[in-house]
């Protein structure tokens, strides 16, 4: 013990309980923290106490963890690797998403390196999908449901002619994000972040979500 103290003094140890509501708890403290410094050891102070307290008693301290959800299943990134064999076997897929892509003000270059990043959002959240509903079948099928939701009413919040640049398409990602977090408050932010665009990226492949040709689009 003496050897993982070093030369730490204690001076106070608190006991928490999960219910605080008699004297006797107080007195059976004091007692104990004099019986304690009476035994003169090397690592207590002279003035040791001991502190009776509830969670209550850190308020602030326990809403701000239970506001910061933790992660359910862990984010693994997928390969640039991977994400190009899995663009040059789905290219019927990725054509029509580039064809898409293509209506908005975005450089023949560009739509390349974002339908990449989108593809790469879309199998990072699939493969997170998939870990959450062998751990977790309750919230994934919240987050499908949060999901197929916001799909249903696309054409009503999202009409033709409303969604003309890649600025909007954000705009359509941090609506799904607010939507998850509420829906689902035990996802965590990476998450709900790659959930967001990589639905972005499959109802762009799978019709869903359209757009009109803008005066900027090359």
């Amino acid at each position: 013990m003496g050897s993982l103290l070093g030369s730490v003094r204690i001076k106070q140890y608190i006991f928490l309980v999960p219910i605080f509501d008699s004297a006797k708890l107080v007195q059976h403290a004091s007692t104990k923290a004099e019986e304690m410094r009476a035994l003169n050891l090397p690592h207590l102070g002279q003035d040791f106490t001991i502190t009776v307290a509830s969670d209550s008693m850190f308020a602030r301290e326990r809403s701000e963890v239970l506001e910061r959800p933790t992660a359910l299943v862990d984010m693994v990134q997928t390969s640039l690797e991977d994400v190009d064999v899995w663009i040059s076997g789905n290219s019927e897929l990725t054509s029509k998403a580039l064809e898409k892509l293509s209506r908005i003000q975005l450089s023949a270059s560009q739509r390349e390196s974002y339908l990449e990043q989108l593809v790469n959002q879309f199998l990072d959240s699939e493969n997170a999908l998939l870990r959450l509903r062998e751990k977790y079948p309750d919230q994934w099928e919240a987050v499908m449901d949060a999901r197929k939701r916001k799909e249903r009413k696309l054409v009503l919040e999202y009409p033709p002619g409303s969604t003309n640049t890649a600025m909007d398409v954000n705009g359509i990602v941090r609506s799904l994000k607010e939507d998850l977090s509420r829906q689902v408050p035990a996802l965590d932010d990476p998450f709900v972040d790659a959930m967001s665009w990589g639905s972005i990226a499959d109802w762009l492949m799978r019709c869903p979500l359209d757009f009109e040709p803008s005066e900027g689009a090359q």
